[in-house]
């Protein structure tokens, strides 16, 4: 057999290049020649991670060729694959969020469950399978399911993502509340990140009725710094706008600690950030208290928006 890329999303977060680690090591156990692969550059929490367990971080994939054999993780909308993903060979997707505008030639196989983290539904398929992950690799995909769940803080997190990581830290020998609050802060540190880097700062592309926009986050615990910087990063996300085209570009802004959210927009988008919502914006942003997930939170609201 071919070798076959794991790979998950543009702009990728701590979920997505551990699952595409983790899942390629499951595959490789079975027997599979199997390639963790990443859409782009890891981020700082991501990079903490990597370092912690001593994993090097997977193979960048610019674009893939027609014919590449692929399997999906923690993603399955088109705009958010590899670039060439849609003349690729899609063999898997192993995914935790909506099914957005998803299509293959052939059947597949496809796990798509409503967990806080795509590598708790991978730890599953490891328990099924009788096989058991590395230190290293028990402790990526430890890391993601911190990290998408905000150290148990979104409402995303279910009970089975909460015994994943108490299993998973047995086997990587740290305590996880130690450790994920320091991963955490690790991602937090935008000290050095510039204007355009923040405005970028894990973007995903959404369609609604034929209009595109994007929706990235921040994840912060002092909001004072990234403030600081609103005008350049909001120039930078408009000029981002400007040249893909979207219909708008929304920036979550993320308390860890105080746990809320201002969303900030761009130019034109007040309407409908309102509208999403039910909420006045202020200052370019809706500040929407106990807000944390995209996937769950904000996302469909903005969806919804945009189909009215």
């Amino acid at each position: 057999m071919s070798k076959i890329y794991v790979i998950g999303h543009k702009s990728p977060d701590t979920d997505s290049i551990a699952a595409a680690i983790s899942y390629s090591y499951l595959k490789q156990q079975q027997g599979v020649e199997a390639v963790a692969a990443r859409a782009g550059e890891p981020n700082k929490e991501t990079c903490y991670a990597l370092d912690y367990f001593k994993v090097e971080a997977p193979e960048y994939l610019e674009k893939v060729e027609t014919g590449t054999k692929l399997i999906l993780v923690d993603h399955n909308e088109s705009k958010q694959c590899v670039d060439g993903a849609k003349a690729a060979d899609v063999l898997e997707l192993i995914d935790h969020h909506r099914i957005g505008d998803f299509v293959t030639t052939n059947p597949i196989f496809i796990l798509v469950r409503p967990v806080g983290c795509v590598n708790t539904v991978i730890w599953g398929l490891y328990k099924a399978a009788g096989v058991k992950p590395s230190q290293a690799v028990a402790g990526m995909m430890l890391s993601a399911i911190i990290s998408d769940t905000v150290l148990f803080r979104s409402p995303t997190t279910t009970e089975e993502d909460k015994t994943a990581v108490r299993e998973l830290a047995e086997i990587a020998g740290v305590n996880y509340e130690k450790y994920g609050m320091d991963m955490l802060k690790a991602g937090a540190d935008i000290s050095d990140y510039s204007a355009e880097k923040l405005a970028g700062n894990d973007t995903k592309e959404f369609e609604s009725a034929g209009k595109t926009f994007s929706c990235g986050q921040i994840s912060v615990m002092d909001l004072a710094p990234i403030n600081a910087k609103k005008a350049d990063i909001m120039a930078a996300l408009e000029a981002t706008k400007a040249a893909k085209g979207y219909a708008a570009s929304y920036l979550m802004v993320t308390d860890i600690l105080a746990e809320d959210t201002y969303l900030w927009f761009t130019s034109g988008a007040e309407e409908t950030a309102e509208k999403a919502f039910g909420k006045k914006a202020e200052d370019g942003a809706v500040y929407l208290p106990k807000v944390m997930s995209r996937k769950k939170q904000v996302a469909p609201f903005l969806l919804k928006a945009y189909a009215e």
